[in-house]
């Protein structure tokens, strides 16, 4: 779960950073040139991150889903076991 929360983390920290754009910055010349490019990479990282949440996301819920039906199975073959034992008394 620790790499879940890293990831989390990574994540709001990277959309953080791209929502302190305050569009207060030239237009015109280098900066402008190297800032958008800054801000098209840090939107790209954001996109991954996002990404990658999704995808742990879905792998956690994946691995839950297949957790529960294996003790749903083995509940129903301990119960089973139960009521064979007292049906054989």
């Amino acid at each position: 779960m620790k790499k879940y929360h890293v990831l989390l983390i990574a994540a709001m920290a990277t959309l953080g950073l791209s929502a302190c754009d305050s569009g207060d910055s030239p237009t015109d010349g280098p900066a402008a040139v190297e800032e958008s490019t800054v801000m098209d990479t840090v939107e790209e990282a954001s996109e991954d991150a996002m990404e990658t949440i999704e995808e742990v996301i879905d792998d956690a819920s994946d691995s839950m889903d297949e957790m529960m039906e294996e003790m749903s199975d083995s509940a129903e073959e301990d119960l089973s076991e139960s009521v064979d034992k007292m049906m054989n008394k």
